[in-house]
């Protein structure tokens, strides 16, 4: 045993006699061979020749999941493995609770060997395979000792956890506030980029303002700073650090050359987008202020520039065409007279500096024009629209409708008789649905319904919510509320009603006790419909047949069938006695 031990350091990681002197020790462990020899003896003799499968084999016999943990992260051919071995032990309903506590405390020791072999697959081992929260994980690397960069493990095991947060959102609500503002920190302090720190903070939102403004404030990362200002609504807080940084900015582009121009390009511009983004937010006196605070600044820079460039520097005209883009961006916000007004008083006058501002003016009218002929084109496509619409109804208005009957539907009457024997109160109404009715009829269905009004004056209103009272029947007596007017009235006399006829009309009508009792009448008489009564003759015709069958299915007709009615009940009398005369 001891010989097969022996190795060279050399040859522990990929070496044909270090695994052949493995698997003989696995073979003679699976012979038997060495039940006379101490496990533990055998243990830390394989443990000091790195064969890792054998020490394996040993804790499997013993049940000691957390101790082959071990040895799957220390093997450099297996270490890969790690994450599927741990996956299936917890799987394993065989497992004891208390073996399920010992693998746990074994991963969590082990964190930061395992964030080496892949940070993202350790995340979501702890957090959803081992159910262990991510502050406890980052206390447990905090308590041991890091002789040499100690964030380093907690950094990769944070990446690791918003890596796999990004892909599962369900997960980010778990994560404790303090966690997001330690992985900023140690970013911070590890002097990460800034536009990763930003692009973290843009992301994600399980982080306290206040704190997080305080951190980066600490490690001066302007750039994070703004984007919190932004986040909380102080734009005018961002605004003026920006304009800070394109203050020195501007002043390094006067003293030296290089990439200080191409870095005032992209500060303008993140000015720009900020205050677009934060338009709604201020004020228009205080978006006034901050627009022409860029404008003026860019306008001033644009002069010293060219006062110290040669012909063949090309700043100005740079600088120049920042402004133009400035212009552009305010116009949205800013009224085209103020824009006007503020770069004549600042360039002291078209008349003597015409050629320094043409430019500008150019660009200022070009975008006054552009925004003139979309504004002009949403209107007339939207003139059109409503010449479509008002078209469309006046076509449907127009429409003529033929009547499906030639009597009333209320009162039964005739309604195409000849004009002459028409009184002046039978006007007809006839409805898109091809319905027709009196006009009388239908005014004083309306009139003698509960909660009609019964003043005349509200006649010709009343008139215009009419609806068909076939097509749109209610169970309920109140009146109909079509707010469209009928297709069609023709009436043959336009005269008014004569009040002693109106009177005697209304005292002949039913009271609101007998509608009742009518409506009553017409629940009860109603009768089933042919297609109710055809499906309860197929239904009783496939039972018969099934009883044929022999399924065991009810015979006869079902006690709720509508066949048991009185309706369809067959009534026989005894015949008559024969007559003996």
């Amino acid at each position: 045993m001891e010989s097969l031990c022996v190795c060279d350091s050399k040859s522990t990681e990929v070496d044909l006699e270090h695994e052949e002197r493995q698997q003989a020790l696995l073979e003679l462990c699976a012979a038997d061979g060495l039940q006379h020899y101490s496990e533990d003896r055998l243990i830390r003799l394989a443990m000091s020749a790195a064969f890792y499968r054998v020490c394996e084999a040993v804790y499997q016999r013993r049940r000691q999941y957390d101790e082959i943990v071990a040895c799957y992260w220390r093997d450099p051919a297996r270490r890969h493995l790690t994450f599927s071995y741990v996956q299936s032990i917890v799987a394993n309903k065989a497992v004891s609770s208390e073996e399920r506590a010992r693998l746990n405390s074994a991963v969590t020791s082990a964190v930061s060997e395992l964030v080496k072999i892949d940070a993202r697959r350790t995340a979501k081992l702890l957090l959803v395979t081992l159910g262990v929260s991510a502050t406890e994980v980052i206390q447990h690397l905090d308590s041991q000792d890091q002789e040499v960069d100690a964030d380093q493990p907690v950094f990769s095991f944070l990446s690791g956890v918003f890596d796999f947060v990004a892909s599962t959102p369900d997960i980010q609500s778990t994560l404790d506030s303090s966690v997001h503002e330690r992985y900023v920190k140690i970013m911070c302090r590890l002097r990460h980029p800034s536009p990763r720190i930003v692009e973290f903070l843009r992301t994600t939102s399980g982080y306290r303002l206040t704190e997080m403004l305080s951190i980066c404030r600490r490690y001066s990362v302007s750039d994070a700073i703004v984007c919190l200002l932004e986040k909380s609504g102080d734009i005018r807080g961002a605004f003026d650090i920006l304009f800070d940084r394109l203050t020195r900015s501007a002043v390094q582009t006067n003293t030296e050359e290089g990439d200080v121009e191409v870095q005032l390009e992209e500060l303008v511009e993140d000015v720009v987008g900020l205050l677009q983004r934060g338009s709604r937010q201020l004020e228009q006196s205080e978006l006034e202020t901050v627009w022409f605070k860029l404008l003026d600044f860019l306008m001033d820079a644009t002069k010293l520039v060219k006062i110290r460039s040669t012909p063949v520097d090309d700043a100005a005209e740079r600088l120049k065409s920042v402004t133009r883009q400035v212009i552009n961006a305010m116009m949205a916000h800013v009224a085209l007279p103020a824009v006007l007004q503020r770069i004549i008083a600042n360039e002291g006058g078209v008349a003597g500096h015409f050629g320094d501002v043409r430019d500008l003016l150019t660009g200022v009218l070009d975008a006054c024009s552009y925004e003139r002929t979309l504004m002009g084109t949403c209107a007339r496509l939207v003139n059109q629209d409503l010449h479509c619409a008002i078209a469309s109804l006046m076509r449907a208005s127009r429409r003529a409708t033929v009547p499906l009957t030639d009597t009333c539907l209320l009162c039964g009457r005739s309604v195409l008789a000849g004009a002459s024997t028409l009184r002046p109160s039978q006007d007809i109404v006839c409805f898109h649905c091809g319905h027709v009715v009196h006009r009388i009829c239908l005014l004083t269905c309306t009139v003698t319904s509960p909660g009609a009004s019964r003043d005349p004056a509200a006649a010709g209103v009343e008139e215009r919510r009419w609806k068909c009272p076939v097509c749109c029947r209610s169970t309920s007596l109140r009146p109909p509320t079509l707010t469209a007017p009928p297709l069609g009235v023709q009436s043959h006399h336009l005269a008014a009603t004569s009040p002693a006829h109106s009177s005697a009309v209304s005292s002949s009508q039913p009271d609101p006790v007998q509608l009742d009792s009518i409506d009553r009448l017409r629940c009860v008489s109603r009768a089933p419909s042919r297609l109710t009564v055809l499906a309860e003759l197929a239904q009783l015709e496939h039972t018969r047949t099934s009883s044929v069958l022999g399924h065991s299915l009810s015979k006869g007709v079902p006690h709720s069938s509508i066949l048991r009615s009185d309706q369809f009940a067959l009534r026989l009398a005894a015949p008559p006695p024969p007559n003996t005369d």
